[in-house]
């Protein structure tokens, strides 16, 4: 219900099919499943639906717009985009390292070579060409990465480290000619987390205000 007056019902699935389909090589829809859920345990608690219950409030509306807020970036409707969120709350980041233990890849740009060996010159050893994108590169030592102290989880080349890195838990990808910043689903990052679980109270709140508007 609350969805319905933020999305047409049929637009959303659409959507979804596709953010889903597109999601397979980062995520499986068990990783998916167990995120929204980590989120849906926290919004409860922001949004408890006895408060809203009069109105027709369910548990359903919680998890359709946690949905909502998986896959669309509130710069669409007006808000802030999936990358200003991130920014501005950096202090959601517990420096658990499982995003530098478990990366499968760390892309390099070739725009940061020079800054990264300015600042890291042994770092030349440790980067090779990256086999998916051609004039690019990546980390040679990954799983988890060599730059991690195994102590503190902090980054021994901060820095100067990759875009990937500082944009972590925001993934750039390619969509139709167009680039992106989609949320790298982890349910066991409380980043990850918490940035859902903001965008999904955003929207939660605008769709009431509506709902009460009507």
């Amino acid at each position: 219900m609350l969805r319905d007056l933020l999305i047409e019902k049929d637009f959303f699935e659409e959507i979804r099919k596709k953010a889903l389909e597109s999601d397979e090589e980062e995520n499986s829809l068990d990783e998916i499943d167990l995120f929204e859920k980590a989120v849906f345990k926290r919004l409860k608690k922001k949004r408890s639906v006895k408060k809203y219950k009069k109105l027709g409030v369910t548990k359903s509306d919680l998890k359709e717009i946690i949905e909502l807020a998986d896959i669309v970036g509130l710069d669409v409707l007006g808000g802030p985009s999936n990358l200003d969120i991130a920014k501005d709350h950096q202090e959601w980041c517990t420096i658990c390292g499982r995003c530098c233990r478990e990366s499968e890849s760390i892309f390099i740009h070739k725009d940061e070579l020079n800054v990264l060996f300015t600042f890291n010159p042994d770092l030349k050893e440790g980067i090779i060409p990256n086999k998916q994108y051609p004039g690019h590169y990546e980390l040679k030592d990954i799983r988890p990465c060599k730059y991690i102290d195994p102590e503190t989880n902090r980054c021994g080349i901060y820095d100067s480290r990759p875009q990937v890195c500082r944009s972590y838990p925001l993934v750039l990808v390619e969509s139709g000619g167009k680039s992106k910043n989609i949320i790298n689903l982890r349910h066991s990052c409380n980043y990850s987390v918490q940035l859902v679980l903001e965008k999904s109270i955003i929207l939660f709140d605008e769709a009431l205000r509506r709902l009460e508007k009507n």
